[in-house]
């Protein structure tokens, strides 16, 4: 559903399939490699319907200019692959058909006002290899199949878990020996589940958004500065080594945690001194003895204090 409720109110039971990771490990989806070359602050936003406004998603993506950005990190991740790329608009999706084209890679758009004919034709010519890169605009995201499509190209930033795996898992067609390639340009991966990810069902609860830092302050998920690739929070990159230089937002993150701790430590402190000062306080039964507390305490009058405490007592 677009507004995230969940679906008890019209079914009553739920028929859980196999999982993601089952039919990668059964060899009915292709394994896969996940890239996260670029980033797009999105905080900012508009949402509507539980996903982005498209006319902000266009401005951001072209007012921003990561053109070069994409065709470089293409180029070093998935060069010569046969790819989808996902597009925020019609704008976007021919000005990125472009890019390809004028680097020397075939590329062409296509999008829901394209002629059926022409549509046809174009999908064609994708199958039998003739265009490298297919630039589409909600065209592909659901009823297409073409097995030997290594990569997608992720392009549109979404909030819509549905969406997401529609447009990344469609290069995991399962071929032998395949191993498709994800370029998540936008970083979906901190918005969604990956593809192989375990998700809680449920007709009653709604799937729970994806927190992007766990309890210590790091990303729950992190991207390789040297090759890209995600992993699960580590120092090291498992798969090249690189070390992880923390991000200013976990940086910051730690330093909010500290102060909370400390903060803490110092309330319980007070606290804990406060306890002490009344039971040390209830322990004094003489004014003499009151008055030893509040000279030894630095009262600035500790007869008047004292004298205060003992007519309390009296009442």
């Amino acid at each position: 559903r677009l507004d995230g409720k969940p679906l008890g109110d019209i079914y009553d039971d739920l028929v859980t399939g196999v999982s993601v990771r089952w039919l990668i490990e059964n060899q009915r989806l292709s394994p896969y490699e996940y890239y996260a070359p670029t980033a797009v602050e999105t905080d900012d936003l508009r949402v509507q319907m539980g996903d982005y406004v498209i006319r902000d998603l266009e401005e951001l993506m072209i007012s921003r200019a990561i053109y070069s950005d994409v065709l470089k990190s293409w180029e070093k991740i998935a060069k010569g692959e046969k790819t989808i790329a996902y597009c925020v608009s019609v704008k976007h999706a021919k000005e990125t058909a472009e890019m390809f084209s004028a680097a020397g890679y075939p590329a062409v758009e296509i999008d829901g006002g394209t002629p059926a004919k022409k549509r046809a034709e174009i999908m064609q010519d994708f199958r039998d290899g003739k265009i490298t890169v297919l630039c589409n605009v909600g065209i592909i995201s659901e009823g297409v199949s073409i097995d030997d499509v290594s990569c997608c190209l992720l392009l549109r930033p979404t909030e819509s878990h549905a969406l997401y795996w529609q447009q990344a898992m469609r290069c995991m067609r399962y071929q032998p020996g395949k191993t498709a390639i994800i370029v998540d340009c936008v970083g979906n991966y901190t918005r969604n589940p990956l593809p192989d990810a375990e998700v809680a069902w449920s007709l009653t609860e709604s799937i729970r958004k994806k927190p992007k830092l766990n309890d210590e302050g790091d990303f729950v998920i992190r991207t390789c500065p040297k090759c890209f690739k995600v992993y699960k929070t580590a120092p090291i990159c498992p798969y090249c080594g690189a070390e992880y230089p923390l991000h200013p937002r976990e940086i910051k993150a730690h330093q909010d945690i500290e102060l909370a701790r400390i903060t803490a430590e110092e309330a319980e402190r007070v606290a804990e001194a406060k306890k002490a000062a009344r039971r040390e306080q209830g322990r004094a039964q003489t004014f003499e003895e009151l008055l030893a507390i509040g000279r030894a305490k630095g009262y600035k009058n500790p007869a008047f204090w004292a004298a205060q405490v003992m007519r309390g007592r009296n009442r």
